[in-house]
């Protein structure tokens, strides 16, 4: 994407016609690169039909398209889209849009409030960011193979990780629990929504006992006490699971991103004072600010929230150069 910044004016009533025209356009071109004939080495230009799909141009038509792949870059809205909410959305999703990866490619997300909190101390976090941010989690739902949440989000939420807010298919709902002592009644293993994995230590998974409720059990080696990540995903991507969207809660974010397993890592930040509670992220902390990391940032305003987009994928250049082409004041509203 070209911006740093954007507005995302989201509604949380029922999307308007250009928001879900916008979102269908967006999960068009994810099921056109996706596609096992697509040709990510090969510029395309598309337009947009009226059903949400996209059609392709001739090389002298670029000037009539809505989208354009640009090999190396990805997805970019083309000449023909001038709509600021249509680009505005194409600016937050597109990049997660590309054909399917070889590997695994990892999403992390955390609603946090101004002091760094996820929730109180006793657990309460309906809701922490505001319904723009919500609604954004079921496209990044969406967008997705897999979501994942960590055991102590899934017993105090009891989410059910589906896309009802939005046009989308349900993704695959993976808990991990690794002790295997979630009850078996959250509606995650209940309501049949969704496929649902539940991800222990290997060693509770004994002949018989490969199911929680509706959901399938699937064994993950451990190291040093804590479930191997890196395992985790490889035996996710076997099944398919290759775009995995890391919900929540902050600890298993944390893990994810201190693993260097994650690939972007989304942060909102909502206007609430919490004062003590459930932090967000904890990571190693360097001796000198300098250590720190600094990644590439995109900024989006969701209503009241502001959601950072940190690109955490290794960067071609130096770190002053993407310093020297940031601007120094820019509103993102």
């Amino acid at each position: 994407m070209e911006s740093s910044s954007a507005r995302l004016s989201l509604d949380p009533r029922p999307e308007g016609e250009v928001e879900t025209r916008a979102w269908s356009m967006i999960r068009g071109l994810a099921r056109c690169a996706r596609d096992p004939g697509f040709e990510p080495g090969r510029p395309q230009a598309l337009r947009s039909r009226p059903d949400g799909g996209v059609a392709p141009l001739a090389r002298g038509e670029v000037r009539w398209a809505d989208w354009c792949w640009r090999p190396g870059h990805g997805w970019a809205p083309g000449p023909a889209t001038l709509d600021p909410e249509v680009r505005a959305l194409a600016d937050l999703y597109l990049p997660l849009c590309g054909p399917s990866p070889p590997g695994s490619v990892a999403v992390g997300h955390l609603g946090q409030s101004l002091d760094g909190f996820i929730a109180t101390g006793c657990g309460d976090s309906f809701y922490v960011t505001g319904p723009e941010n919500i609604r954004h989690l079921h496209r990044m739902r969406a967008l997705s193979d897999g979501v994942l949440v960590g055991t102590e989000t899934a017993a105090c939420d009891d989410p059910r990780l589906t896309t009802r807010l939005v046009a989308g298919d349900n993704p695959v709902r993976v808990i991990l629990d690794r002790r295997r002592r979630l009850p078996p009644g959250l509606r995650i293993f209940t309501d049949g929504a969704a496929e649902s994995l539940l991800c222990c230590d290997r060693e509770l998974v004994h002949p018989g006992q490969d199911r929680q409720g509706q959901a399938r059990v699937l064994g993950i080696p451990c190291r040093a006490g804590r479930l191997d990540l890196r395992a985790l995903m490889e035996a996710l991507a076997e099944r398919g699971l290759r775009r995995l969207f890391v919900e929540g809660g902050g600890a298993l974010v944390s893990a994810f991103l201190s693993q260097g397993l994650l690939d972007r890592l989304q942060l909102t930040v909502a206007p609430l004072v919490i004062g003590t509670g459930r932090p967000g992220l904890r990571v190693p902390a360097p001796d000198r600010l300098a250590d720190a990391r600094r990644p590439p940032v995109r900024l989006f305003r969701m209503g009241s929230d502001l959601l950072y987009d940190l690109d955490l994928r290794p960067q071609a250049g130096s770190q002053g150069a993407t310093e020297e082409a940031r601007p120094p004041l820019a509103r993102v509203f």
